[in-house]
């Protein structure tokens, strides 16, 4: 404003100068008056612009103080995802997918029964058949029911995820009335995850869909709360690894020990390019311990190897199969703890020595779809016990073979419902050399949300 001020006075007084001169030249009066005039008007000009420019910049310094007095305006957070059925909170980044299903489940024994019979299978727990055991049982339950709340919010590290879901089975021996129990509790981020949910040693994704709630011999569900380490290797490899609590268990009651350390699983994924092959392989190291005080110490390691795969022939058939080697542990392979024990134990001389069980289990299976509502599962698995050991020789009445044949049929008559019916042969056999059979149908209506 002062720089254009001043060049108008410039121009103004040069063209005074030189109208001076040419007045005093030509001595005209008219012209010197004419020249004046447009002085003042040129004057006049600059006046009213160095107005306006002192006018905006005042409108400018009060657009700015109202600028800065006024907050700044709150940018709602992104959520994590738009999923389907999934809850926003108010925060605009957590969200909440509710789940479960309503099940009803109903199992005839028609062989031997006892207190052990319940809608779960027990085909290594049921009568020999030389106990003369009452024949027929029906037991029902709505305790398979579950309930599950999956959670998600977005973090500079990555998406923040939570899971928990709960059944009432937690008494398999109560049919009508089982008590609350955690199936999943557990939040992960990252590659990290802590809580309580699927051990890395089993292996649910190579095992066949049974209607029977305990699940197919020679496969395991166990649930351990741990802290476990996810490791991609490539787009269709990774590698897990997992410290496990390592609680009392059963086998522990004849102990005020326990064991000390956690249990160290670990499971490698292989799929394939398409997604139809699965390989998995896994491995188990845990402490047995027996003390009866400080100085009255055992201690022996239970392991185990596995190997799973899965692979979908076409869009309506798939086979699976299941391996495992397992030394020093009753819990993590389903039926191995049904009539027998990670190990035993005798105390000689004041002191304790630990006999530790080894068996070997298997499971073939194959799925078919029939059509859109159809599909059925066949299973054939077994279990086979080391008779030649210690453990052996000191639990004649022990299981030493388990076997079962199953084979289902499932109804989907309308979305998310399932209506099955599924047929089980086996036998139990001792170290000893008695046997027990099993012959059962369950039925089974389930309502998924």
């Amino acid at each position: 404003m002062v720089k254009v001020k001043t060049l108008a006075l410039s121009v103004g007084a040069a063209l005074a100068w030189g109208t001076l001169g040419s007045a005093h030249a030509a001595t005209t009066t008219q012209q010197v008056a004419d020249l004046k005039a447009q002085v003042a008007e040129l004057q006049q000009m600059v006046q009213q612009l160095s107005s306006q420019q002192q006018s905006q910049a005042v409108q400018l310094q009060q657009q700015a103080e109202i600028a800065a007095a006024k907050p700044a305006p709150v940018v709602a957070p992104v959520a994590a995802s738009t999923k389907p059925g999934w809850i926003t909170l108010p925060d605009g980044q957590t969200q909440l997918k509710i789940y479960g299903s309503v099940r009803v489940d109903a199992a005839y024994d028609f062989d031997g029964t006892n207190s052990s019979t319940t809608y779960a299978n027990k085909t290594g727990s049921v009568p020999l058949n030389k106990a003369n055991a009452t024949k027929g049982a029906l037991n029902t339950t709505a305790a398979t029911s579950r309930i599950g709340l999956d959670i998600v919010r977005p973090t500079e590290y990555g998406d923040l995820t939570g899971k928990i879901e709960a059944d009432f089975a937690g008494s398999s021996d109560n049919n009508s009335n089982g008590s609350f129990r955690v199936r999943h509790a557990y939040l992960s981020l990252g590659k990290w995850l802590v809580g309580q949910t699927t051990s890395p040693f089993v292996n649910t994704d190579t095992a066949p869909d049974l209607i029977d709630f305990t699940g197919p011999m020679g496969t395991g569900t166990q649930r351990n709360v741990q802290v476990r380490y996810t490791q991609p290797v490539t787009t269709n490899q990774k590698l897990l690894l997992a410290l496990e609590s390592g609680q009392i268990t059963e086998e522990d009651n004849t102990s005020t020990g326990g064991k000390r350390l956690p249990a160290v699983t670990a499971r490698y994924d292989l799929a394939t390019a398409d997604k139809k092959g699965l390989l998995q392989l896994h491995a188990l190291a845990h402490e047995n311990r027996v003390s009866s005080n400080d100085n009255n110490d055992e201690e022996k390691w239970g392991w185990g190897v596995g190997v799973g795969g899965k692979y979908q022939l076409t869009s309506q058939d798939a086979i699976m199969a299941n391996y495992y080697h397992v030394k020093g542990d009753s819990k993590y392979m389903l039926y191995s703890g049904q009539g027998n024990s990670a190990y035993a134990t005798t105390l000689s001389n004041g002191d304790y020595n630990i006999y530790l069980s080894e068996f070997d289990t298997a499971q073939v299976g194959y799925q078919r779809k029939w059509n859109s509502q159809w599909r059925s599962t066949f299973s054939v698995a077994g279990m086979k016990f080391k008779d030649d050991n210690a453990y052996a020789r000191a639990n004649q009445s022990n299981n030493k073979t388990l076997y079962n044949a199953i084979a289902n049929i499932i109804w989907s008559p309308v979305k998310n419902l399932d209506l099955g019916a599924e047929y089980t042969n086996g036998q139990r056999k001792t170290f000893a050399g008695d046997k027990g059979d099993i012959n059962r149908v369950n039925l089974m209506a389930k309502y998924s949300f």
